[in-house]
């Protein structure tokens, strides 16, 4: 009996946000399979970097290529034994050969089961929240609704997870993760659950948790972040038109909270030619954290060649914190840059 052809590899990839991602199969017999995919992808970003800081010269290079590789054993009828890794290497930005601090770095690596009632995996991977978090993160420069705590967030380390779909299509999608940190107070959970309707609407909410570490060197040790995160979406990302919403609230600990609202539109036209708009906001403790406007223009040569141009109008203002800076200092010291981006990715 064959078996069925695992989406290992291409779940991962629209993790990534990968356009038109295509795992080949290198080996299958009848209890096995392996497939290697991955993208290269030229990221040149003008006027200032996607974080908002300005660019001296006249281009900062942003490129990148990752590589996974997925496989699946049949064990039974109803189970088989799941794994997958990947990992990205980065360029440097500069005017010459200089090849320093680019070695790859680790996104995933889990193993696990598939069954009938659900896959049970094991390792680096995402947490439960960040399907929601997904919803809406399909531009150049949108998915930081999934960054405030790390119980919601993506290629989390030592996390256990279940994902099983129910009734009808597939139409429900339930998650839950337990997170067991090496240190005092970093264990944490999440769960979360998404419906779609016949029509294409779907509606998502999920919840996350996390201990801060208790140690003397640690911000707000001990401590205790959450994370409630909603989404709604109509249409699929493949074509035609496509819209998302997500809103997210919480504390980044006992003392501060945050709120964030990330919206996202698509449509995609039958000749390869798309263009996507993006808006952000989000607050920790009342200072704003991240406030901009995107939009794209992309065309697909082939489902595996996907060209594009992004413009992100920055709103954040002197005395604005990134969220980096929040948690280091509170503010950052200047007006954010916009930022331009000429892309061009090839996916395997």
């Amino acid at each position: 009996m064959t078996m069925k052809k695992t989406h290992i590899a291409l779940a991962i990839a629209a993790l990534a946000a990968a356009a038109g991602a295509n795992a080949a199969t290198v080996y299958k017999n009848d209890s096995t399979q392996l497939d290697i995919g991955g993208r290269a992808e030229f990221r040149g970003d003008f006027i200032g970097q996607d974080n908002g800081d300005k660019i001296d010269g006249t281009m900062h290079n942003g490129s990148r290529f990752r590589i996974n590789v997925g496989g699946e054993t049949k064990i039974t009828d109803s189970i088989s034994g799941i794994g997958f890794y990947e990992a990205e290497q980065d360029v440097n930005s500069s005017g010459d050969n200089s090849n320093d601090n680019n070695g790859f770095n680790l996104r995933y690596v889990f193993a696990g089961f598939k069954t009938n009632v659900g896959d049970f995996t094991f390792g680096r991977q995402d947490t439960s929240t960040v399907m929601i978090s997904q919803m809406s993160d399909i531009s150049t420069y949108s998915g930081a609704q999934k960054n405030m705590i790390a119980a919601g967030d993506e290629q989390v380390n030592n996390n256990i997870q279940y994902a099983g779909n129910f009734l009808d299509n597939d139409a429900l999608t339930v998650k839950a993760n337990v997170i067991l940190g090496d240190k005092d107070n970093t264990n944490g959970y999440g769960v979360a659950a998404k419906y779609t309707l016949p029509m294409g609407v779907g509606f998502a909410v999920g919840y996350a948790s996390n201990g801060i570490e208790d140690n003397a060197g640690v911000a707000y040790r001990g401590d205790t972040a959450d994370q409630i995160i909603a989404g709604v979406s109509y249409g699929v990302t493949t074509e035609g038109l496509y819209l998302a919403a997500t809103y997210t609230n919480g504390d980044l600990n006992d003392k501060q909270d945050f709120d964030g609202v990330e919206a996202s539109a698509q449509y995609k036209w039958n000749n390869g030619f798309r263009v996507i708009g993006a808006y952000e906001n989000q607050e920790a403790d009342s200072d704003t954290i991240n406030n901009w406007y995107e939009l794209t223009g992309g065309y697909d040569f082939t489902p595996n060649l996907y060209a594009y141009v992004s413009y992100k109008l920055n709103g954040l203002d002197k005395g604005d914190a990134t969220f980096n800076d929040y948690q280091v200092s509170g503010a950052t010291l200047r007006d954010a840059e916009d930022s331009m981006r000429l892309g061009l990715l090839y996916t395997f």
